[in-house]
């Protein structure tokens, strides 16, 4: 709720419903998550969420708001965790065939981390719809580890920037969700980025899925 570019955004409305809902709504429809738990901090400005994540049914986990890695550590320990699924709550859009995807693609292949949440090696995932897999033994050795600040903010960067190694690897992207080139955003960072969803989104119900979501934007690029 404190972000700076754009204060109070979690609680931001999309089609009448803050934006937190719709995350963790739309997750709730993965079959492959054994549960959700919402890691936000124990500042008083983030009671909204913890309120709308009780109206849902899921469960809170409050840390700092800086130690983000500490506080993810935190949650997967509360939940006993041996699988963690990171999903950004900036992605109202994230999409739980997707997630389901990543960890299909983690179980079978066994990286340290699978990802589809960004685009890499020309799997061109839009940005938003995913998630990053990774075993909560590894989550935990990082929390060990970590020093430097972005580590700590970033979550899973300690991995990211020694992929010497690390073996982290995207999920195969399918044709139906490739827009053809990497770097399409549906997450929400500005104003501008919801004003984009907003659009994309008119009349659209909380479940409306990936393919969907890419329609409505190639249509709109069309206009």
């Amino acid at each position: 709720m404190t972000s700076q570019r754009l204060p109070g955004k979690m609680m931001q409305h999309l089609e009448g419903s803050p934006l937190i809902e719709w995350v963790l709504t739309r997750l709730k429809r993965a079959e492959r998550l054994d549960e959700i738990v919402l890691a936000t901090t124990v500042n008083n400005e983030d009671d909204p969420l913890t309120e709308v994540a009780g109206q849902v049914g899921v469960s809170v986990f409050r840390g700092s708001e800086a130690d983000v890695l500490g506080r993810y550590a935190g949650a997967a320990q509360e939940a006993r965790a041996g699988t963690v699924v990171r999903i950004c709550a900036d992605r109202p859009l994230v999409d739980p065939d997707c997630v389901d995807m990543a960890i299909g693609h983690y179980f079978d292949t066994k990286p340290d981390i699978s990802f589809n949440h960004i685009s890499e090696a020309n799997e061109y995932w839009p940005r938003g719809f995913g998630a990053e897999v990774l075993s909560a033994e590894l989550l935990y050795w990082m929390d060990r580890k970590s020093v430097d600040f972005g580590h700590r903010e970033h979550v899973t960067q300690h991995a990211w920037h020694n992929r010497d190694y690390f073996s982290i690897t995207p999920a195969p992207c399918p044709e139906n969700l490739d827009p053809g080139f990497a770097d399409l955003r549906f997450d929400v960072d500005l104003q501008e980025d919801l004003d984009f969803l907003r659009r994309i989104c008119a009349g659209a119900p909380m479940n409306i899925a990936a393919p969907e979501i890419l329609a409505r934007w190639r249509k709109a690029q069309a206009a």
